[in-house]
């Protein structure tokens, strides 16, 4: 149970610290200096850096899910038990 609990909490730190980065991501975007360049972060940056984020937060929130499911204790590590 205390996994399950302590995965959760994390999953909750895990969803607000990349909230707090996509919306760093965004402000560095608009602050460039022309519309070019803009698109140029956009695209170089962004774009890249938010699919990694959402993909880690989309595994997280799977993994979550699955450990809270009736066969939970079978996605957990034994050495976590």
């Amino acid at each position: 149970m205390l996994v399950k609990v302590s995965a959760t909490v994390l999953l909750i730190v895990l969803t607000v610290g990349v909230l707090l980065a996509l919306g760093a991501l965004l402000g560095w975007q608009q602050h460039a200096a022309t519309s070019s360049e803009r698109i140029q972060r956009l695209l170089s940056g962004v774009l890249p850096t938010a699919g990694v984020l959402l993909s880690l937060l989309l595994a997280a929130f799977v993994w979550v899910a699955l450990l809270w499911s009736a066969q939970g204790p079978e996605y957990v590590p034994s050495s976590w038990q």
